[in-house]
């Protein structure tokens, strides 16, 4: 029992092995501190951010602040080069340089992908300052950026400022109301024609595709018996089905082409793309859907 409390007592001791006196191994107790305990190791705090920093763990503490300095004077630096250019690029509006504030606006934005602003004269620059949308998709582009990075501020100005767009939404929804009324009135004119064609057509190929399904089993039967008669009945017989098999074949070839062009025709009167008128209606939508876009991206 006392050897059993012995060992309890001992049990957090370290034990380690030796040879004794008489070349056999015994355990023994270490009592010597491990060299770690009287390690004090540095410590300091690492940011962590959106983005993994992979290689923080891996500096010293100096070597770490110096780091930190250098990102923070970068993007001072570059802070200061987009103010600027965003500086010159309202500058430029005001003078009605649309070429050069645009040129500006875009250095902006490849100098701080997340500058709102910078989106916002971009757009003012290509729009010329919403009076003119040729470049309609380069706007809606801008207007992108506007939606995602600029601030509150910025979009009501914008807002303000796009008298000339809600205008010009107005006369593309009208345009684009007056084609799509004409483009279905056209629609359904020829849809009644094409309908009819179709029916028809397709009753002809049914009218040649039955006598040759009929005379095609008649052909097969009459060979599987072709020596089933002396006389050679069965013979003659098949000769002749195969022959009327291969007319009727024809005429289910022919009418079977024209069927399948009617009922192309039919699908392709749906689609905008298969006309000219249709193709007018459909680039005005998109630039009405475009417009839409860009003004709905003020909204705070």
């Amino acid at each position: 029992m006392a050897e059993e409390r012995l060992i309890d007592d001992d049990k957090d001791r370290k034990y380690k092995i030796r040879k004794n006196a008489d070349g056999e191994d015994e355990l023994y107790i270490d009592d010597t501190p491990d060299e770690d305990e009287d390690v004090i190791l540095p410590v300091f705090a690492v940011p962590y951010d959106d983005e993994d920093d992979e290689d923080a763990a891996t500096l010293t503490p100096e070597q770490f602040a110096e780091r930190e300095r250098i990102k923070r004077e970068e993007k001072e630096a570059r802070d200061k080069k987009v103010a600027a250019l965003c500086a010159e690029s309202q500058e430029k509006l005001l003078k009605s340089d649309f070429e050069g504030a645009l040129y500006a606006a875009a250095q902006a934005e490849d100098a701080d992908p997340k500058c709102g602003k910078a989106y916002c004269l971009k757009l003012k620059a290509l729009s010329r300052n919403f009076t003119d949308y040729t470049a309609v998709e380069q706007c809606r582009e801008a207007a992108d950026g506007v939606r995602e990075y600029a601030d509150g501020e910025s979009k009501s100005e914008l807002k303000n400022s796009a008298a000339g767009l809600k205008n010009r939404i107005e006369e593309v929804k009208a345009e684009a109301d007056v084609l799509s009324e004409k483009n279905e009135a056209a629609k359904a004119e020829r849809r009644a024609t094409f309908k009819a064609d179709a029916k028809r057509a397709m009753y002809f190929f049914i009218a040649a595709a039955v006598p040759f399904a009929v005379l095609a089993i008649l052909t097969i039967v009459f060979a599987c018996n072709m020596f089933a008669n002396e006389q050679g009945a069965f013979l003659i017989a098949t000769i002749v089905c195969g022959a009327l098999t291969a007319v009727a074949l024809i005429f289910a070839a022919l009418t079977a082409r024209r069927f399948a062009l009617t009922s192309r025709r039919l699908r392709l009167n749906e689609r905008d793309n298969s006309t000219k008128l249709g193709r007018e209606y459909k680039n005005k939508a998109e630039e009405l859907e475009s417009l839409n876009a860009i003004y709905n991206s003020f909204d705070i």
